[in-house]
């Protein structure tokens, strides 16, 4: 009797969680990552690898680049793509249920561990970390958006660029992957927006806290005062442009507060 090579759920939470991480550009049987995940979910570098593709013929931002990825996403698939649309964040529950569950020591190895004695020598093993896929898919979203320049400075370099959220990600379930509720930020910068120092007016226009201006640095005045009440630049697309009841939320329960001080 023939084995089954239909992928279990919990192998397509890991190859999910995997495509979260990975640029586009590195999904290949080559990459070490998806080398060291096709050992964990018991599937070949180059099974996992185009299962990568086929995941990415769903992804909005891979289609709207106008690369297409492989076209023979499965029904599964397409089910847990809209599962983490749906709800980012009980999904990202699932994959680290799943990493957990595959990475777990049995019983016996565990016994043997604990009774083996004290190894003072280092090993190599593999890391896997708590991995917000929904996050990521946001950060690809944004970052897309405005084409990976900072929305203020215009900055282009993607490890120093930030996806901020404009309504926080715990508010508002069905706006948590929208690029409307998003803004590409400098690291600087997106710390600012988030503890409201700085902030923006109905034509998204930066404005300065009060607390900000009073400071007197020549960094303040080179990364925030330069900018101060000049529009952001916005996304090509206007369907990605920030939403302004998100930026009118913003003002008022954070960049308000510093006002008022």
């Amino acid at each position: 009797m023939a084995v089954s090579t239909l992928w279990t759920r919990d192998q397509l939470l890991v190859a999910f969680t995997l495509y979260s991480r990975l640029p586009f550009g590195k999904l290949h049987s080559r990459n070490p990552e998806i080398i060291d995940y096709a050992k964990l979910i018991g599937r070949t570098p180059s099974a996992l690898a185009m299962k990568l593709v086929n995941i990415a013929s769903l992804d909005p931002v891979i289609i709207d680049s106008g690369r297409t990825g492989l076209s023979q996403a499965s029904k599964a698939d397409r089910e847990l793509w809209q599962e983490l649309e749906r709800d980012p964040q009980a999904f990202e529950q699932q994959c680290q249920q799943a990493i957990t569950a595959l990475t777990a020591p049995d019983d016996a190895s565990q016994h043997a561990h604990d009774t083996a004695p004290p190894d003072y020598y280092g090993h190599e093993r593999m890391a896997i970390t708590t991995v917000r896929v929904g996050q990521q898919q946001f950060r690809k979203r944004v970052l897309k958006a405005y084409d990976e320049r900072c929305c203020i400075t215009g900055l282009e370099e993607p490890i120093l660029l930030i996806a901020s959220h404009i309504r926080p990600w715990k508010d508002i379930a069905e706006h948590r992957l929208d690029p409307c509720n998003g803004l590409c930020l400098s690291a600087l910068h997106d710390k600012a927006f988030d503890q409201g120092l700085i902030g923006f007016n109905d034509h998204l226009e930066l404005l300065l806290s009060p607390r900000l201006k009073m400071l007197s640095s020549e960094i303040v005045q080179n990364q925030f005062e330069q900018y101060e009440g000049k529009q952001l630049h916005l996304p090509t697309d206007p369907h990605h442009h920030p939403k302004l009841e998100h930026i009118r939320h913003h003002r008022k329960h954070l960049f308000e507060k510093h006002e008022q001080m």
